[in-house]
């Protein structure tokens, strides 16, 4: 499978469950999101510790959400493009014959209807990466590196309408447990191909 796409909300465990394949996967494989982009760019380009306040490339914005003020993740021309070539970027390297593991918050369908047409002619497996919401807000307390509320904010976006090939919970199972389970479905998927 030359694409793995991780979909989950911040702190629900999709960067350690990728760790946990690249080494469990007999083959190789990148690990790349979003947030590898981000580190690249300019600091001054986002705006990632203050809500409200536009930026060029990523920020927050408050939204409400059943009577509480969450953050959701904005972005500006800047931000668009650098979306437009992570998406690009995992097409081309699965084109050079690289596999990718995707670490993504998809904005729901929306997303996964542009990462199908970016991927048409790739294969790709969709993990939904579920955590409970009150794991999620407790996880991003400990992270201290994240927007609060933004975790609690993503949490049932990130799914809405997105059609999974396998979907699994880390509210209670661990990143290696999760791995194991996307290593088993592959398993089963190449199995039935042969």
């Amino acid at each position: 499978m030359p694409v793995i796409i991780l979909n989950g909300a911040s702190s629900s465990g999709k960067s350690s469950i990728a760790k946990q394949l690249q080494a469990l996967l007999p083959e190789y494989y990148l690990h790349l999101g979003i947030d590898t982009f981000i580190a690249m760019m300019p600091e001054k380009s986002n705006q990632l510790t203050v809500a409200d306040q536009k930026a060029d490339g990523f920020y927050f914005r408050t939204v409400q959400q059943d009577g509480d003020a969450l953050q959701r993740i904005d972005s500006g021309s800047y931000g668009k493009q650098i979306n437009q070539a992570y998406h690009e970027s995992v097409q081309q390297l699965a084109h050079n014959g690289l596999n990718v593991i995707v670490d993504d918050i998809m904005n729901g369908k929306v997303e996964q209807d542009i990462w199908q047409r970016v991927l048409s002619n790739i294969e790709t497996l969709f993990v939904g990466i579920h955590c409970e919401t009150s794991t999620l807000v407790q996880r991003e307390r400990q992270r201290q590196d994240r927007v609060p509320g933004s975790a609690r904010e993503q949490a049932g976006r990130v799914h809405l309408g997105v059609e999974y090939d396998l979907e699994i919970s880390t509210t209670t199972s661990s990143p290696q447990q999760c791995a194991k389970l996307i290593a088993q479905f592959l398993k089963q998927q190449s199995q039935h191909k042969a």
